[in-house]
């Protein structure tokens, strides 16, 4: 397991965030959903899974803070879009390291 994914099991977060990604999985289309995530301009090429995770989880620990401040600029939606974005990112690579492993 690498650093990244470990950091993701140690991450604590309200137990209906991380359920609501959990369910969005299923339903989770990266090529249309992943650059409007990180904002990229329409076309652009979608970073690899190791860069697209380090970008998802700066701005999933953005999105915290302004949760945990009661910031107005918090939506819980994009929230879990985000998370559910990260969950994916970290999944596929662990399924890539385990392929090349074995």
């Amino acid at each position: 397991m690498d650093q990244s994914a470990h950091g993701l099991q140690t991450t604590i977060r309200p137990r209906l965030l991380v359920v609501a990604a959990r369910h969005g999985l299923a339903q989770y289309d990266r090529a249309r959903s992943l650059g409007r995530i990180l904002g990229l301009p329409m076309g652009h090429a979608l970073p690899d899974p190791a860069r697209a995770q380090a970008a998802l989880v700066r701005r999933e620990a953005e999105m915290d803070l302004a949760r945990r401040s009661h910031d107005a600029s918090w939506h819980p939606a994009e929230h879990v879009l985000v998370m559910t974005a990260l969950l994916y990112e970290a999944r596929d690579r662990m399924d890539a390291q385990a392929l090349g492993a074995g």
